[in-house]
């Protein structure tokens, strides 16, 4: 588990599928994975394995390697097309999509806000940086939900090795 929480999430239970989409949703649709909620025997959920098969075998075009992030959103896409509930996301939805962001892109994150008050990770405190300040949230509201990766998950926070001959 690398995720840390600020402010807990709760779904609705009109809910039956939340997740996240990542921070590069806009370029590239796919959901961050390690954020699912979802109600028994879902759709998305069962046919997003389904398009896992596809990718692997190579049925389907793959968007990146991660397979398993692009396969859910392609399933979220594919019964959106079918049923407006689920094309319709938000708090009170049948599908609630959060938003993944990373504060030192500024330009990403959501109109007039800027996370300022949120912990910044940097090389300076001796870590590397890697996917450290990455955090969710609900877009249309103010709640920041939690950090994606914390300081000292695999990507986050590894300690920065001296150089070759500094002491």
């Amino acid at each position: 588990m690398d995720l840390l929480v600020v402010h807990p999430f709760v779904a609705s239970p009109a809910n039956k599928l939340v997740t996240v989409k990542w921070a590069w949703y806009e370029q590239d649709p796919q959901f961050f994975q390690a954020f699912i909620a979802a109600a028994p025997r879902n759709k998305i959920i069962k046919n997003s394995l389904t398009i896992m098969l596809e990718l692997l075998k190579g049925v389907r075009a793959k968007r990146g390697p991660l397979i398993g992030t692009q396969a859910m959103q392609d399933s979220w896409a594919e019964a959106a097309q079918e049923d407006s509930l689920i094309q319709s996301q938000g708090k009170n939805k049948e599908v609630y999509l959060l938003a993944e962001h990373r504060l030192a892109e500024k330009h990403l994150l959501p109109q007039g806000k800027s996370y300022s008050e949120l912990p910044f990770i940097t090389k300076d405190i001796g870590y590397t940086e890697g996917t450290c300040n990455y955090f969710v949230t609900d877009d249309d509201e103010e709640s920041v939900y939690f950090f994606s990766h914390i300081l000292g998950a695999e990507y986050c926070g590894k300690p920065l090795l001296p150089a070759p001959g500094d002491n």
